[in-house]
């Protein structure tokens, strides 16, 4: 009987354990790409780990998984920062997302289900009124479910993942931008024309259009650069 408990005890405590170390990963990566963890800024585990009431390991367990991800820079003897915006290495994730999501479209494409898109025109319509109204954070949220979307619907396992964590680079711009000029407006634009071409089983257009959208990042990340250059890696 005391093995069997012992062994309960020990599955248990396990599991609370990875659950632990997986959401204070989520919630830290969450801090970076809205940043609410500014780039630059010094991240100290110790007080991590009492505001979010948890022990220093899961936090150190969270920060390398983020410096893998170069969200996060580990300097020994000086300290751990949020990574500073580094722009060869967002045209280069820039690069890896057209080639991953112009092919993912085309398949969704190909393949799309009566259901299919009907979830991406009424997330389609959510983003109109999130932008009527000004809702940055929703609009944001509602352009990642988006292209999960397209993901999923190319029917492939694990794509949804693959293209989520290279996006990294790139999602903290993707949510500045958002808050410049007519950048919000802009995007639904383009969402709207990816959905129409979609509609149209236009596999050739949907691909075109996907391409033009994360495109047009590379201008506005120039234009942030030169209005935000503290923001940036020398």
């Amino acid at each position: 009987m005391q093995i069997r408990s012992a062994s309960r005890d020990f599955k248990q405590q396990k599991v609370v354990a990875v659950t632990r170390k997986d959401q204070v990963y989520t919630i830290l990566r969450q801090a970076i790409i809205s940043s609410q963890l500014a780039p630059g800024e010094a991240i100290r585990k110790e007080v991590i780990a009492a505001q979010l009431g948890v022990s220093r390991t899961p936090v150190s367990d969270a920060i390398n998984r983020l410096a893998d991800e170069g969200l996060v820079e580990i300097y020994p003897q000086t300290g751990t920062f949020v990574a500073r915006l580094w722009l060869e290495k967002i045209e280069t994730a820039q690069f890896v997302r057209v080639a991953l999501e112009t092919a993912a479209i085309r398949r969704a494409t190909e393949q799309l289900t009566p259901e299919t898109l009907e979830r991406m025109q009424q997330n389609l319509e959510q983003q109109r009124h999130a932008a009527a109204h000004r809702e940055f954070e929703h609009f944001y949220e509602l352009d990642e479910a988006l292209h999960d979307m397209v993901s999923d619907a190319a029917g492939l396992v694990g794509l949804r993942e693959i293209a989520s964590r290279e996006r990294s680079q790139i999602d903290r711009v993707r949510r500045l931008l958002l808050h410049y000029e007519a950048r919000m407006a802009e995007t639904l634009v383009e969402h709207e024309a990816i959905i129409a071409a979609i509609a149209d089983r236009d596999a050739d257009r949907a691909a075109k259009t996907m391409e033009t959208h994360i495109s047009q990042m590379g201008r506005m990340l120039l234009h942030l650069r030169d209005k935000r250059p503290e923001l940036f890696k020398s």
